[in-house]
């Protein structure tokens, strides 16, 4: 019985050694890569907005939509909360901003005209927010979604 038990124990060692050594190694390089951390700093985070769901107008007939998720970059730490608290007004600026006009480029109608639709919605942001507490606007890769043939 006793050697049985020897050997289950040299067993479970020979499992658990491994992930142990490998858990020591990864520890042995964290204080390096905290220095390196504190040594750069990647700045204020984005604020996720809600996703939106865009009509692609052309020549005043629906295409297709546009699957747009939005990113917002503070100007400061300090300002992504301000941006948070007003998340709901600013999803609602967004809204209306992208059905009042068309976002289709101008040459591609089926591709979303971003440069001009980020002054657009810049424009949102700094009549909900303070001037200068977005710095800019990322979009996620836009999916577009075409309309079933009727």
């Amino acid at each position: 019985m006793a050697s049985i038990r020897n050997f289950a124990a040299f067993a479970a060692f020979l499992l658990v050694f491994p992930v142990l050594a490998a858990h020591a190694a990864e520890a042995a390089k964290e204080p390096k890569d905290a220095k390196e951390g504190e040594k750069k700093d990647e700045g204020p985070p984005d604020v996720d907005m809600p996703p939106l769901l865009a009509p692609m107008i052309v020549d005043h007939r629906l295409e297709s939509y546009a699957y747009i998720s939005i990113q917002l970059t503070p100007s400061t730490r300090d300002k992504a909360l301000l941006i948070r608290e007003k998340v709901p007004f600013l999803q609602d600026g967004f809204l209306r901003e992208v059905n009042k006009a068309s976002i289709a480029e101008a040459n591609d109608p089926k591709k979303v005209d971003q440069e001009a639709l980020k002054k657009r919605l810049m424009a949102r942001v700094n009549q909900i927010l303070p001037k200068d507490t977005v710095s800019g606007i990322k979009f996620e890769p836009i999916v577009m979604t075409p309309i079933a043939a009727q």
